[in-house]
C-alpha cells in the first residue's frame, strides 16, 4: 500500500487564524484523497511562513520525512503550487528532489501539471506567475515601508514600552516608566551590569505583553534600540520618528557609551560652563563640551570638541568666555541695536514659550511616574521580590530623580522670568549686556546668549575667535565696517591687500 503526504501553508499568522484558509486547504486535500482512494500518511503545516524561500520548518521536515520513507510514499499533495513555492528555482528543485525519491507532486487546483511536456510547461508558467506576484507584492511593500519611514512612522509591531495606536506609536503607560528608569539607572553608573538592572525592573513589573520576563538577549536589544530616543532605524537608514521618545538623546547616548565602555561628553547645564552646548566647533559643527581637566598641580577649566576624528577646539574657560564678553560689548551702546533688542527677545520668547509649556507638562508627568515607581518598588519589597540593599538603592535613585525633576521645573520658571525681565528691561532702558551676562545665573546667561544668537556661535581654534557663521554676526560686522569707512576721508578705501 502506497501512502501520500499533505502539505499546507499560510503566509502570515493572521491568515493561519482565519477559518477559511488552513481548514479549507485541509478539507480540499482530504476530499481529493477520499475521491482517489489514497491513504494519508502524514500532514505538514507551515503557519506564517513565506514561500519566497525554502527555509521553512515544516517544509524541510516534509522533505526529510520523504527521504526517510523512500519507497513508501507515492505522492506529495498541495492545494496549489503557490502553497509549495513562490520561487521558480525552489519549485523546480523540490519537484526534482521528489522525483529522485520516486514521489510525484500533485496540485489539486492545477491537475494539468503532470510530467508531460504540456504539464511541465504549465508548471513553469505557474511558477513564473507565482514568483511575479510575490516579487511585485514585495516591491509595493518596500515602497510603502520606505514612505512610512521617510514620514517618521514605525510600521511594525510596537516594541516593549510602546503601543500601536492608529498606526502610530504611543507610550505604554504601564511599561514606559520602567524602561525610562532602567536607562536612568544604567546611566547613573551605580550598576555594573545590565542584568542587575533587568532583575530590578522585572521585580517592579516589567514584563512582555504575554506576561513573560525579558531575556538577556531581548534586554540587550532593547537598550540599544534608538527608537526609545525618538529615532526609527531601518537597515542603514535612520530618521526622526513622529512618536514621543521615552528617553532623551543624551541619556540614550550615555547608556550606549557605558555599554561600549566609553565615557560620555557633558551635556547638562553647569554653573561653571555657561557656554557648553551653545558654542560649536568650526570644523565638525558639534557642540563643545567642557569640564575640569586635571593638571600636574591643579585642575583647569576648559572647553573642547569631543567629536572623535576632529577635536579641533581646545581652549580655557577664561579665554573663551572673555572672547564672548568682548563680542557682547561690541554690540552696544548703539541705538539701532537697542531698538532691535525687544524684537530679538520677543522672537526668542515666542519660540521658547511653547517649548517651556511642553517641557513643564512632560516634567509633571515624569514626577507622577516617579510616585508610581515608588509604589511598585514598595510592593516588590513587600512581596520579597527585591533585596533590602537593592530596595535602598532604588529608593535613593527614585528620590534623586524626583528632586532633579523638581529642579528642572524650577529652572523652567527661572527661564520664563529671565526672558520676561529681559523684554521689560529692553523696552524702558539701555541694557548693559556685559553686566547682564556677568551678574546672571547660568540659565539667564544661556537665555541672553540664545536671545541674541539663536543659532549659537561657531568657534575657530585657528582664528581664536567666533566664525561669522550666523546672521547676527555678519550683520554686526557689516555695520562696523560701514561705520568705520564713514568716519574716514572720501578717498579712503578698504579691501584686501596685495597678495591676499
Amino acid at each position: 500500500m502506497l501512502w501520500v503526504i499533505l502539505y499546507l501553508r499560510v503566509s502570515t499568522a493572521e491568515q493561519a487564524k482565519q477559518q477559511y484558509n488552513l481548514p479549507s486547504q485541509e478539507k480540499k486535500l482530504r476530499d481529493y484523497c477520499q475521491q482517489q482512494n489514497l491513504r494519508i500518511l502524514h500532514l505538514f503545516i507551515d503557519r506564517g511562513e513565506s514561500a519566497r524561500t525554502a527555509d521553512r520548518p515544516e517544509f524541510q521536515k516534509m522533505l526529510a520525512y520523504c527521504r526517510g520513507h523512500r519507497g513508501k510514499i507515492s505522492q506529495v499533495i498541495v492545494a496549489d503550487l503557490s502553497r509549495l513555492a513562490r520561487n521558480v528555482m525552489d519549485q523546480g528543485t523540490t519537484i526534482a528532489t521528489l522525483q529522485q525519491l520516486g514521489i510525484s507532486l500533485v496540485s489539486v487546483d492545477e491537475p494539468i501539471t503532470d510530467d508531460t511536456a504540456a504539464g511541465k510547461l504549465a508548471r513553469n508558467m505557474l511558477a513564473s506567475m507565482n514568483q511575479f506576484f510575490s516579487d511585485s507584492l514585495s516591491e509595493r511593500i518596500r515602497y510603502r515601508m520606505k514612505a512610512g519611514l521617510d514620514a517618521g512612522r514605525f510600521l511594525h509591531y510596537a516594541p516593549i514600552g510602546y503601543r500601536n495606536v492608529n498606526k502610530d506609536l504611543s507610550p505604554d503607560l504601564e511599561r514606559a516608566p520602567l524602561i525610562r528608569h532602567a536607562f536612568e539607572l544604567l546611566a547613573s553608573g551605580n550598576y555594573s551590569t545590565t542584568e542587575s538592572v533587568l532583575s530590578l525592573v522585572t521585580a517592579m513589573g516589567l514584563k512582555t505583553r504575554r506576561g513573560r520576563p525579558l531575556t538577556k538577549q531581548s534586554w540587550g536589544r532593547l537598550l540599544s534600540n534608538p527608537i526609545y530616543a525618538g529615532w526609527i532605524r531601518n537597515g542603514q537608514n535612520q530618521v526622526r520618528g513622529k512618536h514621543e521618545p521615552l528617553v532623551s538623546e543624551q541619556l540614550f547616548q550615555s547608556v550606549q557609551n557605558r555599554l561600549n565602555g566609553k565615557s560620555s561628553p557633558h551635556n547638562k547645564l553647569s554653573e561653571d560652563f555657561p557656554l557648553r552646548g551653545f558654542v560649536r566647533c568650526a570644523r565638525c559643527g558639534k557642540n563643545l563640551t567642557a569640564g575640569w581637566v586635571k593638571g600636574r598641580k591643579e585642575r583647569y577649566a576648559r572647553y573642547w570638541c569631543w567629536q572623535k576624528g576632529c577635536r579641533a577646539v581646545g581652549i580655557s574657560k577664561e579665554e573663551l568666555e572673555n572672547r564672548f564678553v568682548g563680542l557682547l560689548g561690541s554690540f552696544q551702546p548703539t541705538a539701532e541695536f537697542q531698538a532691535q533688542l525687544p524684537l530679538i527677545a520677543a522672537r526668542q520668547w515666542e519660540t521658547r514659550k511653547a517649548r517651556i509649556g511642553k517641557d513643564a507638562e512632560m516634567l509633571s508627568k515624569r514626577l507622577a511616574e516617579q510616585n508610581t515607581l515608588n509604589q511598585k518598588l514598595i510592593t516588590a519589597k513587600l512581596n520579597g521580590e527585591i533585596s533590602v540593599e537593592d530596595f535602598k538603592m532604588m529608593k535613593d535613585s527614585i528620590s534623586a530623580e524626583s528632586e532633579k525633576i523638581k529642579d528642572q521645573i524650577n529652572a523652567l520658571d527661572s527661564e520664563r522670568s529671565a526672558m520676561q525681565d529681559l523684554m521689560q528691561q529692553a523696552q524702558v532702558q539701555i541694557i548693559d549686556l556685559v553686566a547682564a551676562w556677568r551678574n546672571g545665573t547660568v540659565n539667564q546667561k544661556q537665555e541672553l546668549a540664545k536671545g541674541i544668537f539663536p543659532e549659537g556661535l561657531v568657534f575657530s581654534h585657528e582664528k581664536q575667535f567666533f566664525e561669522p557663521a550666523n546672521i547676527e554676526l555678519i550683520g554686526m560686522w557689516h555695520k562696523w565696517i560701514d561705520d568705520f569707512v564713514a568716519g574716514k576721508d572720501e578717498d579712503f578705501d578698504i579691501g584686501a591687500g596685495d597678495g591676499i
